[in-house]
C-alpha cells in the first residue's frame, strides 16, 4: 500500500491525488488571496507624498484626517506609518521632500487648509 510506504494517512493520499488531478502538479498553487490587502493604493500614496512635499511639518494624525476628508478612507496613524514605510516613504525621504518644496505653494496649501477646514 502506498500510504504505508510513505507513512501517511489515506486522506493525505486522496488529497494529493485530487491536487494533481486539478492542478496537474504535485503541489497546490498559492492562493491569490494571501497576504495583507493594501489599505492605501498607489494613487493615494502619491497624493500623500505630494501632501508631505507641500507641508511636511504635518503629523500623521493630520494626514489621516486629510485622507478621511478628501478620500473617505479612515484608518489609524500606525496603519498609515506602516504603509508609508512599506512604500519607502521614510522620515528621511519625507525630510528631503521638505527641503525641495516651494514656499509659495506651501503658503497656498496652508491658506486652503485654514479656509476649507
Amino acid at each position: 500500500d502506498i500510504c504505508e510506504a510513505f507513512g501517511v494517512s489515506e486522506r493525505s493520499c486522496y488529497r494529493w491525488r485530487w491536487i494533481f488531478e486539478e492542478c496537474s502538479t504535485a503541489t497546490k498553487p498559492p492562493s491569490p488571496l494571501t497576504g495583507r490587502t493594501r489599505t492605501i493604493t498607489r494613487a493615494l500614496l502619491m497624493a500623500v507624498k505630494d501632501l508631505f512635499a507641500e507641508g511636511s511639518d504635518l503629523f500623521l494624525d493630520e494626514v489621516c484626517t486629510w485622507l478621511a476628508i478628501e478620500h473617505d478612507i479612515i484608518f489609524s496613524t500606525s496603519t498609515l506609518s506602516r504603509n508609508l514605510n512599506d512604500a519607502g516613504l521614510t522620515r528621511k525621504v519625507l525630510r528631503k521632500l521638505t527641503s525641495e518644496r516651494d514656499e509659495v505653494c506651501r503658503e497656498e496649501f496652508r491658506a486652503s487648509l485654514r479656509n476649507d477646514f
